[in-house]
């Protein structure tokens, strides 16, 4: 069977195709890595192989983060002039890609996000719902703009209820009594809790 079911047209291609991929890793490492998880970026068993393999080679594998990370796997120049491969956004668990390309989008129109009362001002409340917030605050997304994880997972509905208020002011369309502009990153009362360990 072996000689018909894997012939050598077959087994020639599967050859050079190894070939380019170990030239690829070995010379291009970082860009593999990213382009590798891309490809496999729902699948939570085949990440965990390549954050293990990028263990292995000292690659780093930064966090994501609402305010570096794209929607997908990317290469990052970190300060001291190496690179290391920063975590998608979408490889999240349930987020939605869609809502994550369209989170990116606004942060590069806007720029980063500079609190999470300025995250949930400016996010598209119809995109994040309540298990995808609770799961960019799991992973550590907002670590940058509010570093209390458990906070911002038991204040979930108190950040989407704000991004909703904000929807409607904007979709409204009215301005403030003397002419500026309504809203702005108003305070939040986050429930207190103790951090994770």
């Amino acid at each position: 069977f072996a000689g018909y079911g894997f012939n050598k047209s077959h087994a020639a291609a599967y050859a050079l195709l190894a070939y380019q991929t170990a030239w690829l890793k070995a010379h291009y490492p970082h860009e593999f890595f990213a382009a590798s998880m891309c490809f496999d970026m729902h699948q939570t068993d085949k990440l965990s192989i390549f954050i293990d393999d990028m263990r292995r080679s000292k690659i780093a594998c930064l966090p994501p983060c609402v305010n570096h990370s794209e929607a997908e796997y990317s290469v990052e120049a970190q300060a001291d002039g190496t690179l290391a491969v920063r975590y998608a956004l979408a490889g999240l668990k349930n987020v939605g890609e869609k809502a994550m390309e369209q989170l990116v989008a606004e942060r590069t129109e806007n720029g980063p996000f500079t609190s999470i009362e300025d995250f949930a001002g400016r996010i598209d409340p119809t995109l994040i719902n309540k298990r995808s917030f609770e799961n960019l605050a799991s992973a550590g997304a907002f670590d940058l703009l509010y570093p209390n994880r458990a906070a911002l997972v038991e204040g979930a509905d108190v950040v989407l209820a704000t991004a909703q208020s904000a929807r409607e002011e904007r979709a409204s369309g009215q301005g403030g009594l003397f002419g500026e502009a309504t809203g702005g990153a108003q305070p939040m009362r986050l429930p207190s809790a103790p951090e994770w360990s």
